[in-house]
């Protein structure tokens, strides 16, 4: 993993504003896939973690994995608070941010700076970048925010880091933690049914999907 003694080196000249022109690349105007389409979408996630150097590395993470409809980032960001009173070193991933992309990404309870965020953000475009020249095709958004989270997390050495499900849980990119110390669920309700199902026992089945054996 790259050493954060190593921010100076890197030029960032490359704007925030460029960084936001390069998010909103990834932005997908596809409809929703069938269930084979989800599976095959998700199992690029693992190949992602291994252009990205991150797929040996992300079972060194001490992960909160929590899914819901209702008051997870609440539960995570309460999660975070009360390991970081405790003496932890903390990492929090949330979605969506309000005003700023840097919000999604905490740690020790601050919002990570602009610069570490542009150095961290640059490595992984690049490092995909490389790859998307040899046929493998730049991750959408949320899988793309997902391995950025994972990567500011082992960099910055955190003791914990809470990551929050985007939706669903099954398919959902954060499920590439295969050994998380702990797996929550809040409340559910109906919501993104035309993703989820249309049945709250359908979507208690998707949000499910996140636990893990012995966990």
């Amino acid at each position: 993993m790259e050493d954060k003694g190593r921010l100076q080196e890197v030029d960032l000249s490359s704007s925030y504003e460029a960084a936001m022109e390069a998010l909103s690349s990834l932005i997908s105007r596809q409809k929703r896939g069938t269930e084979p389409k989800k599976a095959g979408k998700f199992g690029l996630m693992f190949k992602y973690l291994q252009v990205a150097g991150l797929d040996k590395s992300i079972s060194e993470l001490k992960i909160i994995h929590v899914a819901g409809t209702k008051g997870k980032g609440s539960t995570c960001t309460f999660s975070e608070a009360i390991l970081r009173e405790c003496g932890l070193q903390t990492g929090l991933f949330t979605s969506p941010h309000l005003i700023d992309i840097t919000e999604r990404f905490r740690i020790n309870g601050s919002d990570i700076s602009r610069e570490k965020f542009l150095y961290y953000f640059w490595g992984l475009w690049h490092q995909l970048k490389e790859k998307n020249a040899d046929g493998l095709l730049m991750p959408p958004l949320f899988q793309f925010l997902t391995l950025l989270a994972f990567k500011i997390f082992l960099c910055e050495k955190v003791d914990v880091a809470i990551v929050e499900v985007g939706i669903g849980g099954r398919w959902d990119s954060t499920n590439v933690i295969k050994q998380p110390v702990v797996c929550g669920i809040t409340s559910l309700g109906m919501d993104h049914m035309e993703i989820l199902g249309d049945t709250i026992e359908k979507i208690a089945a998707e949000k499910a999907g996140i636990f893990k054996v012995r966990v």
